[in-house]
């Protein structure tokens, strides 16, 4: 990523954008938009297509349009999930469902959809195409969401992993996929082999940060884990029901809907070597994924090597929030 102060021109600049883009009739809707933008939270997808924007020199209006079509169809996401999840909280403040309720929720997050293909359509050149790249990760984000919801098995690895992928790589590729479309990076000759190893990439690093989120999740066992209260996909969770120590019983557990055992599974599995495991594995994926940087376009490497660094900083910030 750029550095901290170009970071924070971004950032306003964005924040400018917004401002014009919202409802301009002071409706509900536009106090609701509003107060979900005073925390914006990091904006990574907008900087990930910004930073990519810069690298393949294409026009910067086209640039900050496409960047923040990315984010507000991840803010969507995020709105839509804290319906579906309950949730009360969301970047330190009252999520949009749970101080303004479902029904503004479910029509902000759809505003932002909405929004986010228009911006994504002005480009000139290339908006159709951006507008459809958009459109398939927003489906994909869906089914890999719906997946997660709706797995009540406890599931294996193979099955965490397409699950955790579908969550989280869609909206992180889409970002550089788009700019490289702007700058005609991406022919109609079938010459973009490396498109696949883009995705891989970008595969790579979604399974490491959802990997670390999990075992956040399960240690310290001191609060309660949401995945597990919710019979929901985690790393850890899967790497323990194959081989832990009285997995018959915990798997007969799982499958009920019983939660007064929680506190004494999840002990039993923050203590268990599956965390090592699971550590293992991050780091494995983060290996991987820097692994194939170099074969990507000259411009993009700095791009996704600043990704991979960016998850790798995540992880290990989190990590020294365990041991701390």
């Amino acid at each position: 990523m750029a550095s901290s102060s170009v970071q924070q021109e971004w950032l306003s600049q964005l924040d400018t954008l917004y401002k014009a883009e919202l409802p301009q009739d002071n409706s509900s809707l536009t106090v609701a938009a509003k107060y979900h933008f005073k925390n914006p939270g990091k904006s990574f997808r907008a900087q990930l297509a910004l930073s990519s924007g810069i690298a393949l020199q294409i026009n910067h209006l086209d640039n900050l349009n496409w960047a923040a079509a990315c984010e507000l169809l991840h803010n969507a996401s995020l709105i839509h999930d804290d319906i579906s999840d309950a949730s009360t909280h969301r970047r330190g403040q009252k999520s949009i469902n749970h101080f303004f309720g479902s029904d503004m929720a479910l029509c902000l997050g759809d505003w932002m959809v909405a929004k986010a293909f228009e911006l994504a359509a002005r480009n000139t050149q290339v908006g159709g195409q951006l507008t459809a790249l958009l459109a398939q990760a927003m489906q994909e984000t869906c089914n890999g969401q719906i997946s997660d919801i709706s797995q009540r098995q406890c599931a294996d690895l193979e099955e965490w992993q397409r699950i955790a992928k579908g969550k989280t790589a869609p909206l992180l590729v889409a970002p550089i996929k788009g700019a490289a479309m702007a700058a005609g990076l991406i022919d109609s000759q079938n010459n973009n082999r490396w498109i696949t190893q883009l995705d891989q990439l970008v595969g790579l690093c979604g399974l490491a940060y959802q990997g670390y989120n999990d075992i956040d999740d399960i240690i310290p066992s001191s609060h309660r884990s949401s995945d597990l209260d919710g019979r929901k996909p985690n790393l850890v969770v899967s790497l323990f029901a194959k081989q832990g120590l009285g997995r018959e019983d915990f798997h007969r557990w799982y499958a009920s809907d019983n939660t007064d055992r929680l506190s004494h599974w999840q002990q039993r599995i923050a203590s268990s070597v599956v965390i090592s495991q699971a550590n293992e594995l991050v780091d494995q994926w983060l290996m991987q994924a820097e692994a194939l940087i170099l074969t990507l376009p000259p411009a993009l490497q700095s791009v996704t090597s600043d990704l991979v660094n960016s998850v790798k900083k995540t992880t290990l910030v989190k990590s020294q929030c365990r041991i701390a």
